[in-house]
């Protein structure tokens, strides 16, 4: 079954434990070769973008810059952002996607959260754009990843508003 609407409703990887109200949150925007990072306060619901990681090659992670953001920002749970289609189904990626999840709660025993991308790419070039200019956006890709990274954790945020104790799993949909 795929993963329909905009929070893929699935409960954090590895525990049952309930959302948190209040907290500090990293979200990611995974890419094969960066991953935008982002920062955000639950009980504010609000997101920054804080960095782009650079993987060491095609979905080979920078786990030390993660365990060196986990180490600093002491977040509550993590999220990540889950390709999909406008059809509903997930782009190819999903599967990294899906194990770079798994592999940050064995690593770091926070809940993982998925959110739908779903424009977050294109909103983030806008508001980079808008706030940089196109010249350092081309310059600087990552800036977008980061920025898109915040959306994704905006998104979270205004989706569980109203539901403290939602609970999240990895997407069990069929890749």
């Amino acid at each position: 079954m795929q993963p329909q609407g905009d929070f893929v409703p699935t409960p954090p990887i590895g525990t049952a434990k309930p959302m948190s109200q209040v907290g500090t949150w990293l979200a990611f925007d995974y890419g094969a070769w960066r991953t935008g990072v982002a920062v955000g306060e639950r009980l504010l619901e609000s997101a920054r973008p804080l960095c782009t990681l650079h993987n060491h090659n095609a979905h080979q992670t920078d786990w030390a810059g993660i365990s060196k953001l986990i180490s600093t920002w002491q977040p509550t749970g993590l999220v990540l952002g889950w390709p999909i289609l406008d059809s509903g189904e997930t782009y190819p990626v999903a599967a990294f996607i899906r194990r770079f999840g798994q592999r940050l709660h064995g690593r770091y025993n926070l809940p993982v959260y998925f959110v739908d991308e779903r424009g977050s790419s294109a909103l983030a070039q806008n508001r980079v754009t808008a706030e940089h200019g196109s010249i350092l956006v081309n310059k600087k890709p990552g800036l977008i990843d980061a920025m898109a990274a915040a959306i994704i954790l905006e998104t979270f945020f205004s989706q569980n508003h109203a539901n403290l104790s939602a609970q999240a799993h990895p997407p069990s949909s069929p890749l």
